[in-house]
Formats: structure tokens, sequence, C-alpha cells
């Protein structure tokens, strides 16, 4: 009587631990909200779901080597799915994928995503991060007749190229928000001193539409004709015709290698429109950066009156030191902020800034800085990625593959549970009770262990009730063989639960260890199905072999002569 006390209070404190596994409960999430991201609580049962349940977006990104070969790609690639998830996890999506697929492919899986073309490019983005001092000295005015000669041999090769939307050769170029932009400073303390720009975006529109202020075309060269100084130092416009032109000759190094040594170009992430004309900005920098993002730690998009759009960073302490030393060294300067080599903005240093400061955006949206602060502080790309693929799942057909997953778990249990109180009469109804058990302690598993729920998953689930019963048939043929031998009852439920333990141990520690494989070198939805087969085993395990002995035991119990069993 002891022994079986023990046992009916195991089996309801797993189910008392499985009830408060599944409970909804109220949890802390980054949601999507009016096109920002903010933390809420939301209240849900603990039990997540996949793509292919919640809708999303699946992307496949493999690895660049348009312009050039990457060495050590598989290891640039295990960098770089570091980079991706950070990125992902400070988008605020939840229950993200992020894995390697071969040696130049990265698998990423974004359920819940309603804005896919922002969450591609937040992903994308390499975010390679520059302050670079603006040119001084003329070099570009003195290099242009260099440039001149490379271009007229470089252009007939190009002319065979089609135009694309925002180059000759049809290659996107990266677009930023305004170019005005406000740096402050101040050491390692939390108030910030604000530091006079130069050049604020309404400024620079303004030099830029200064007619006085272009040089007319001064010779036949696409460079001399194309280019023409403003008002800041190192700062050019180009026509949007003009730029058509120029984008993929910049981009060669013969044209880089042209400049004086030192210098290189970089275009202005901003069009300006003069006349009714687009114009493009072009910048001479100094080609050593003061410093780069890499010693940055942290970046966060805010709001002000005053300041407009703007994206708060910090720097480590040795970046601080560095950036302070160097921004010491040219006060009143101008110095450009350049991502992805795009020169987002470029004010004057009044003094020295220290680890604290922050880029206006000019009239970039909320969500524009937000986004930039995510790349930057997930950190810069360390190998060029490309979207190889891309598929979107809408909610509706994610709610089906619920809808169908439910019916055809519904119909499972339904066929097992008829098939049983025919076949084995009382001791399937037993077996019946053990199933209803079996299925709460596998969802409370998968809940407990965090495992996200995908249509593969609930393929695992429905395949694992054919394998919880499958031990209670091995035991009840036990049992009838025993009864068919002459033995009482309560001997035959003994040894038919001992002579099946055998078969039902080796049939579950082969299955077990086949999931076990499936989950270690599957990706996906192979890996989902064999953690839901893995949750289904254990479950049927103590289901069958403790759960209906203990139903046995208990109607043993309060029946003193039992003289036969309904099986």
């Amino acid at each position: 009587m002891s022994n079986l006390k023990y046992r009916l209070l195991a089996i309801g404190a797993l189910i008392m631990l499985s009830v408060y596994a599944l409970f909804p409960r109220t949890t802390v999430e980054r949601v999507t909200r009016n096109g920002v991201i903010v933390t809420d609580t939301v209240r849900r049962v603990p039990l997540r779901r996949g793509l292919d349940l919640q809708g999303g977006m699946h992307l496949t990104l493999e690895v660049d080597e348009s312009k050039g070969a990457v060495a050590n790609k598989s290891e640039a690639l295990d960098r770089a799915i570091r980079v991706v998830r950070n990125r992902i996890d400070e988008l605020g999506v939840s229950e993200p994928l992020v894995q390697k697929a071969g040696e130049d492919r990265v698998i990423v899986e974004l359920p819940g995503v309603d804005d896919p073309v922002r969450a591609q490019a937040v992903v994308q983005k390499a975010a390679f991060l520059e302050f670079q001092i603006t040119d001084k000295t003329q070099a570009l005015e003195r290099s242009l007749p260099r440039l001149d000669a490379i271009a007229a041999a470089k252009l007939p090769a190009l002319a065979s190229s089609t135009p694309g939307p925002s180059g000759a050769t049809g290659q996107t170029t990266a677009q930023q928000p305004g170019i005005g932009s406000l740096l402050t400073s101040g050491k390692d303390s939390a108030k910030k001193d604000t530091v006079a720009v130069g050049a604020t975006k309404n400024d620079s529109t303004k030099a830029a539409t200064d007619s006085s202020k272009l040089l007319k075309p001064n010779s036949a060269g696409v460079f001399s004709k194309a280019v023409q100084p403003a008002q800041l130092p190192g700062q050019y416009v180009v026509s949007e015709a003009d730029y058509l032109r120029l984008q993929p000759l910049i981009d060669m190094p013969e044209i880089q290698a042209a400049m004086p040594p030192g210098k290189v170009l970089r275009w202005g992430a901003d069009t300006l429109v003069v006349n009714g004309q687009v114009y493009r900005t072009l910048w001479a920098l100094d080609a050593r950066p003061i410093i780069t993002g890499e010693y940055l730690t942290d970046a966060r998009p805010a709001s002000d009156p005053v300041e407009g759009t703007t994206v708060q960073f910090e720097l480590s302490r040795e970046g601080g030191r560095r950036f302070q030393a160097e921004t010491g060294k040219h006060i009143k300067d101008f110095m450009a902020v350049v991502l992805d080599q795009r020169v987002i903005t470029a004010p004057v240093i009044e003094s020295a800034i220290g680890s604290r400061g922050q880029i206006r955006l000019g009239g970039g949206s909320l969500q524009e800085a937000q986004d930039l602060a995510i790349v930057l502080k997930a950190g810069a790309l360390p190998v060029p990625l490309k979207v190889a693929d891309t598929r979107e799942v809408g909610p509706s057909l994610g709610q089906d593959s619920i809808n169908h997953g439910l019916i055809a778990g519904g119909v499972a249990i339904g066929l097992v549970i008829v098939i049983m109180l025919v076949y084995y009469r009382f001791s399937g109804l037993l077996a019946v009770g053990g199933l209803m058990l079996y299925v709460l302690y596998t969802l409370a598993t998968l809940a407990g262990f965090d495992a996200t729920l995908t249509l593969p998953g609930l393929a695992g689930f429905v395949l694992s009730i054919g394998i919880a019963v499958d031990a209670n048939v091995l035991i009840f043929e036990r049992i009838r063989e025993e009864l068919d031998a002459g033995k009482s009852v309560r001997l035959a439920i003994d040894e038919g639960f001992r002579h099946a333990m055998s078969a039902i141990v080796d049939s579950n520690v082969s299955t077990a260890l086949t999931a076990a494989v499936l989950y270690q070198y599957g990706t996906g939805p192979v890996k989902g199905f064999a953690v839901t087969l893995l949750a289904g085993i254990a479950a049927s395990m103590i289901t069958s072999i403790f759960v209906v002995r203990t139903f046995y035991l208990l109607w043993l119990n309060r029946s003193q002569r039992v003289e036969s069993l309904s099986i």
C-alpha cells in the first residue's frame, strides 16, 4: 500500500509540474508598435511557435565575393552569424533562428516579422563605421587629369553595362538618413556638451544650391566636367546623370589609387535638389580613420525637439582615449562620419570629443535612427553577405498549418483510443488514461525546455502517440500469454511488465538515438521534428511503464479477489 501511495504522489506531482509549465504567464518581450520596437509584457502559454506556424520571413544569406575572394570563408561566416544574431535580437524578433548551412550560407528565420524589407536591410547591412577627416589640400582637384585619363580608358568597357536604378552597373547604393549631424563630447560622464556644427542639413543644402560656389565645367574629361566643389572642405557635388557614370568608376581600385597618398573618395548618403535637378555629394577624405566602430559599445536612438532625431553612441574606455586624442589634433577641421563607405554627416570639431556623443540624422525618422543604432551596436559584418533566397510565410498559412496539425493529432488520438478500447477493453481504458497524461507530459516537456513547435514538430508529436501505446501493446500481449499459461491475474500483470521491459527499452532507445542524430546534424524543421520526438519518447516511457502499472495496482488494491482481467 505504501508503494502505491508513493506512486500516486509521484504521478500527482508530475501533473502539477506539467500544469505549471503550461499555465499562461506574463513575460517581458520586445514587440513592434507603430514601427518602433518597445519592451512590453504579454501573457501567453509558454509554447513557442516556429516560422511555419506563426508566419514570418525566411532568408538565405550567402557570402558575397563580387568584390573579391574571401579568405577562410567558413570562419568568417561563423563570426558573421554572431553579428546577425545580435542584430535580430535587437530588432525585437521573437523566437528567431540563425544557423549555418554548408560553408558559405546562413539560414535566417524570423517568425512574426511584419516588415520584411526592413528586416532584410538590417540583417544584410555591413555597418562598418569610420570617422575620417575631410581633405583640406584640394587633392581631388589636383588628381582630376589622372582620373580623366583612367576614366577615358575604362568607360568604353562600362558602356555595355545597362544602367540600373542607382548606378551604371545596376549596383544598389546605400541610402542613409540626413547629412546634418551633431557630435557631443563628454569624457566618461553622463553629461554631454554640445560641439558646434559646421554644417547642418540646411546649411549644406544651401551651400550646394548656391550657384556662385559651384565651378563651371573646365574640360572634356568626365571627372573634370562632372565634379564641382561645394562650400565645405573636401565636399563636392555631382549631378544625378553624371553620378550614374561615375559611381562604378570611383569604386575601382585604379581610381582610388590615382588619388594622392593617404586620400580616398567616398560618396555621400544624401541627394540634393537644386532648381529641380538632383545632385549627389562626393567627399575627399583622409584615408586613415581617426577611429572605427570596433570601439563602439552602445548605440541607441533618441528624439529631441531641438536636435531632432539622433543616435547616441558610447565608446569603450580605450576608444574614448583615442577619440579624444585624435579629435584634439583636428580642432576646427571637419570630420566625416562614414558608414559602409557612405558619408552620413561631416560636422566641425570645436573641441576634443571623449567617449560619448551622438549623430544627428536631420530629417531622419525614429525608425531609421533605431535601425542605425541596431547595426552599430551589433557590430560590422566580418564578411559581406547577400540575400540568395527570400520566402515569406503569411499568418493565415501558419494558422492553417496549426489547424491541420490539430486535426491530424485529434484524429490520431481518436483512432488510438477506439482501437485500444475495442481490442483490449478494460486494459485498453487504462492505457487511454496513460495516453492522456502522455499528451500533458509531452507538451510540458517542450515548454519546460523552451522548445519551438514547428509543423514537422507536430508531425513528430502525432508519430510519438503511436509510440506511446506501442509499449502498452507489448505489455498487454505478454499479460495475455501469462494468463493463457494459467497464472493468476496479479502474477500475470507482474510477469507481463517484467518480460516486456527489455523489448520496450530496446525499441525506445533505438528511436531516441535516431532522433538525437537528427537533432545534432539536422537543421530547421528536421531539428524541430527530433525535439518533439525525443520529448514524446521520454513521456511514453513514463506513462506506459510507470503510470499504467500504477493504474493496475490501484485496481488490484480495490479488488481483493480478482479472478479475471478484461484484456
